[in-house]
């Protein structure tokens, strides 16, 4: 299949090798503005694949990373694993619209168990690997609408997906988008110091999916506003669940060489891969993703693409620091009939459609993937295993508990001097978690710099490591 490409005007500065701006077409822009939906998982996955060689300027693809060498055991379910390595977005269905969709998620499928029908039986799932009520696999297939995903029509197809007008596009350097004309162009080019054309230079560029500047909004240090890593504003925030978490800090430098701490903070990490990109430069007020937000504040953005981005239901934990609202769940409708044996082959959302005094129209309901068994409580659910301990290094790669990881991260620390580590214990809660965010988008040390304002107030204890200290001392 050949690859889409689209043809730019760019406006080039030849002396200062830049470019300007560049006048588009709303095709690119709309993929442009999708981007703002994409998980963050998906960035990650994308980057990794597409621009594998990509420097990366913080540790945020750890997170990814150590999904991705997790166990299966180590989640509550498989579907867990899945979710987390191929976020899903809410927008997954007008992105398809687009003429070049860079999302490669695969498209949402509906599974029902063998036995969908029974009383106990009429529920649904996005992973055909949940169990039903009954304890069946959920592996058979249901078609549901696009227009029933969505819950509305989807539009007029000559119009664009995530932009408001048939129009073409100014998009400057810094991917401020406006809609094209001359006022603008000679505005920008007066802001930018350019009194004429002797330096400029019309290119014409037809670009894909690898000229996109996917790594340029989210990764590369030039595109990033870099807050001072040493002191990482969190705000006032509130709200949310607070978890307790160990930290061991190197008394010299400050330094967090890990952290210590139960399934509650290792699920609020693995959450932030579900986040949507535009939700993610929102929570950290700007102060990083900084050309994200120009996407964001866009005008010439459809107007219900502007709304706040939810996350698919089954990204929430019992106990989340993030208090993220999800996107509610879907009851869907069936129709059938007593004496009718024939399968059910697809959902519906609006029942205007199924009314006939033939049929009798059922609802079914969504499982949490999460839960093994969906008779077991739900007081208590999350990605990993409940009862488990968790160490997580200071550059974000999250490791299940156990003596070899432990003397293992211990020995890779080349700690020199036993009594220069000391143990704290500190709350995490929203506004914690969200420092530790911005600082792993800039920053290799995430802890310590998302961290250390808790580090520098909290009272000093010394560690007492005895058995480490007799491994460590006596190899």
């Amino acid at each position: 299949m050949e690859e889409t490409k689209f043809s730019l005007r760019l406006l080039v500065d030849e002396k200062r090798n830049k470019v300007v701006l560049a006048e588009a077409c709303r095709d690119f822009v709309d993929v442009l503005f999708s981007l703002l939906t994409l998980p963050m998982g998906t960035i990650v996955r994308l980057l990794k694949k597409h621009k594998p060689l990509q420097p990366r300027s913080g540790c945020f693809h750890n997170i990814y990373r150590s999904v991705s060498v997790m166990a299966i055991d180590d989640f509550q379910t498989e579907a867990c694993k899945t979710m987390l390595l191929y976020p899903k977005s809410t927008k997954e269905i007008q992105c398809r619209r687009l003429k070049l969709n860079v999302d490669d998620t695969e498209a949402t499928k509906f599974f029902t168990c063998p036995r969908f029908g029974r009383a106990s039986c009429k529920k649904y799932s996005n992973f055909n690997t949940s169990r039903c009520t009954c304890g069946a696999l959920m592996t058979h297939q249901y078609q549901v609408s696009e227009e029933d995903q969505i819950g509305s029509p989807m539009g007029n197809s000559e119009d664009g997906v995530f932009v408001s007008c048939r129009s073409s596009y100014i998009v400057t350097d810094d991917l401020r988008v406006t809609v094209n004309s001359l006022g603008v162009i000679a505005n920008e080019l007066n802001v930018l110091g350019y009194t004429d054309f002797d330096d400029l230079q019309e290119i014409h560029l037809d670009v894909g999916f690898k000229e996109l500047p996917l790594s340029r909004t989210f990764l590369n240090q030039d595109f990033l506003k870099w807050p001072s890593t040493r002191a990482v504003e969190v705000g006032c925030v509130k709200g949310g669940h607070e978890c307790n978490v160990k930290i061991f800090v190197r008394k010299s430098d400050k330094k967090i060489l890990y952290a210590e701490c139960s399934e509650d903070f290792v699920d609020s990490l693995l959450g932030l891969l579900a986040l949507p990109l535009e939700l993610a430069w929102s929570l950290t007020d700007g102060s990083v993703l900084g050309f994200v937000g120009n996407l964001c504040r866009s005008e010439c953005r459809e107007a219900s693409a502007s709304t706040p981005l939810e996350i698919p239901y089954y990204y929430t934990c019992s106990k989340q620091i993030l208090d993220i609202p999800p996107q509610p769940t879907v009851v869907y409708s069936y129709p059938y009939t007593f004496c009718d044996s024939s399968p059910v082959l697809s959902f519906v959302r609006n029942v205007k459609n199924l009314k006939n005094s033939q049929v009798i129209i059922a609802s079914v309901i969504p499982v949490d993937p999460k839960i093994e068994s969906q008779t077991h409580s739900k007081c208590d659910f999350g990605y990993v295993k409940r009862d488990m301990r968790f160490i997580v290094s200071d550059d974000l790669v999250i490791t299940p508990m156990s003596s070899s990881s432990t003397i293992g991260l211990f020995m890779r620390s080349h700690i020199n001097n036993i009594s220069d580590l000391e143990e704290q214990e500190i709350n995490i809660s929203k506004a914690e978690l969200i420092s530790i965010l911005r600082a792993s988008l800039v920053s290799r040390s995430a802890l310590t710099n998302g961290l250390s304002g808790m580090v520098a107030k909290k009272s000093k204890k010394q560690v007492v490591i005895g058995r480490f200290s007799t491994l460590l001392n006596n190899p």
